[in-house]
């Protein structure tokens, strides 16, 4: 389950940090648990693992319940079902990863600039573009009138969420 079948002769002295993870996994997994807490699995591992690290706890979650504490919010879009956002150690939001993106509907931008990019919102991306640079800004109106609206993803709707309004 873990990928660790080629290294059950071994001992674990030396190993690298990506089959540490591996280990750690296997032995959350041997009892189980009906309850499985994993911090930021996937920190530090190249794609193959993280792709092969979120399908087990994605099948490992089918039968049971897996709390997933992580700051990489690709992990949460191709994981989790449900989500809390926590701010300042209160939850300001719990729902589905759905509910989450639809909250930023009509407050993501894109900017094609060939100057900085404009001062009101969140830049959270910036890409060159033929024409200067593209910004995808997270702002609660426009941010300049060359501001085209697009399609929020669950980053923006985390820039976009509240960060001191107490959630449900």
């Amino acid at each position: 389950m873990v990928a660790l079948t080629e290294h059950a002769d071994r001992r674990l002295r030396g190993f690298s940090g990506v089959v540490w993870q591996r280990v750690g996994i296997a032995q959350a997994l041997l009892a189980d648990p009906q309850l499985l807490i994993v911090d930021e699995p996937t920190a530090g591992l190249d794609p193959e693992e993280r792709i092969r690290l979120r399908t087990l706890l994605s099948q490992f979650a089918g039968r049971r319940t897996v709390l997933l504490s992580t700051h990489i919010v690709d992990d949460i879009a191709q994981t989790c079902r449900e989500v809390a956002l926590l701010a300042k150690g209160r939850l300001i939001f719990r729902g589905t990863v759905d509910e989450l993106t639809r909250r930023a509907e009509g407050r993501v931008w894109s900017v094609v600039t060939d100057g900085p990019p404009p001062a009101e919102g969140t830049v959270v991306s910036a890409l060159p573009h033929e024409d200067g640079m593209r910004y995808r800004i997270v702002a609660s109106a426009a941010p300049s009138a060359q501001a085209r609206p697009m399609d929020p993803g669950l980053e923006d709707s985390y820039l976009a969420s509240p960060r001191d309004e107490p959630g449900e």
